[in-house]
């Protein structure tokens, strides 16, 4: 998959994983260590399985 769009994907996730940490107070015990785990394995994925939009070449 493109590798700009896992990372749009992957800065969503991040986004709401704030916004929800922010707006659910009473929540935090469970949604931070929960949301931390998600966050870090969409960040993962980018890097995994995300490609390049162009094949590099190597010149000798």
């Amino acid at each position: 998959m493109d590798r700009k769009i896992l990372a749009f994907i992957a800065l969503a996730i991040t986004m709401l994983y704030g916004v929800g940490v922010g707006v659910l107070e009473g929540q935090r015990d469970v949604l931070a260590p929960v949301g931390g785990v998600v966050v870090a394995l969409a960040w993962i994925a980018v890097g995994v399985f995300g490609k390049d939009d162009h094949k590099r070449e190597i010149q000798n």
